[in-house]
């Protein structure tokens, strides 16, 4: 048998052996991006290597589909690879203690830990990651980017960037100085180059991405964890503002289960309110936050004055989606 048949056959034992249900001849024709024939034949594969898949129907299934399922795949088919592992440590520090954090923590301590040098690598790499808790869709980013991207920044390496920026009609290349990584409803590889402070850049407008092969110092006195949690989403520039934020006792209890940012304080009110304080920049991203369904009609800005009129100057933008016609509809009054 050939390697990469090989290799899709084991793939296929292990979703197999993953599966408590068991899967349908369609289920792992889409796992496998195969035909169905093509997968008639990864399962008589598995029986010349030893293998014995078996079928059962589900109780209840008036239908009969068959399903099938294996067992007994030897233990060191199952092991993760360091790729894995890293992943899943990685994956690990996004997730809210939850059952799914829960579960991925016990197949990780039944699993080789990486060596002392890779998890020293791997320690470095999460502090210089940030995940801010965005609903949405996630953009996909080239494994091969990302780890050229992940290797720079456990060596402090300069990057060649191929990046289009979202206006620009072409990519343009530039040699940067990566920092870190943000991750929202898209990706960010955070980086400088010569004095200027650090910028972001969309993981997927990045075409190509190479090792410089020159190197640079961390700089004293700057984290950046410390340096992200200082706007309330993703953009950074504006000023620092300290944000006083007053909802009504209808969105109160659910406001109150809310982490809008790392340095809010809350305290309740008499009337069943409750205020909230917080100081960041990210000012349009705090502004759509508060657009909201859960909280439009039941938040009031209490402070500052400028957070205020930039609210009202959103909101004005926004009136030209209905009132703005270009000619194709009546304007609204």
């Amino acid at each position: 048998m050939a390697y990469s048949k090989l290799a899709m056959s084991l793939k296929l034992a292990t979703e197999l052996q993953s599966s408590s249900l068991g899967l349908t001849i369609e289920e792992m024709m889409e796992r496998t991006e195969r035909s169905r024939k093509t997968v008639e034949r990864m399962l008589n594969g598995l029986y010349e290597l030893g293998l014995k898949p078996k079928t059962s129907p589900l109780e209840g299934d008036h239908h009969l589909t068959k399903r099938w399922r294996l067992d007994g795949l030897p233990s060191p088919l199952l092991a993760l690879n360091l790729k894995e592992r890293s992943a899943i440590e990685l994956h690990l520090q996004t997730l809210p203690d939850s059952i799914e954090k829960q579960a991925l923590t016990k197949i990780l301590a039944d699993q080789k830990p990486l060596s002392q040098h890779l998890a020293i690598d791997q320690e470095m790499l999460i502090d210089r990651e940030a995940h801010i808790g965005k609903v949405g869709p996630k953009s996909r980013v080239d494994d091969s980017i990302m780890g050229i991207l992940e290797g720079a920044l456990k060596g402090f390496e300069e990057l060649n960037l191929l990046y289009r920026a979202v206006a620009r009609p072409k990519a343009t290349w530039r040699t940067v100085r990566p920092l870190g990584m943000l991750f929202a409803r898209f990706g960010y590889l955070v980086a400088s180059s010569g004095d200027r402070s650090p910028v972001t850049y969309r993981l997927d407008l990045i075409e190509r991405a190479e090792l410089a092969g020159t190197y640079f110092e961390a700089k004293p006195n700057w984290n950046f964890k410390d340096w992200a949690a200082e706007s309330f989403g993703v953009f950074h520039g504006d000023e620092l503002l300290e944000v006083k934020l007053r909802f009504n006792k209808v969105a109160a209890q659910r406001a109150e289960t809310i982490r809008f940012h790392p340095s809010q304080l809350t305290q309740k009110g008499k009337d069943g309110s409750l205020i909230v304080r917080l100081k960041c920049q990210g000012h349009r991203e705090l502004i759509h936050e508060l657009c909201h369904p859960d909280w439009l009609g039941n938040v009031t800005i209490v402070g500052p004055e400028s957070l205020k009129v930039e609210y009202q100057s959103y909101l004005s933008t926004l009136k030209k989606a209905v009132t703005e016609t270009n000619g194709l509809s009546t304007p609204v009054s």
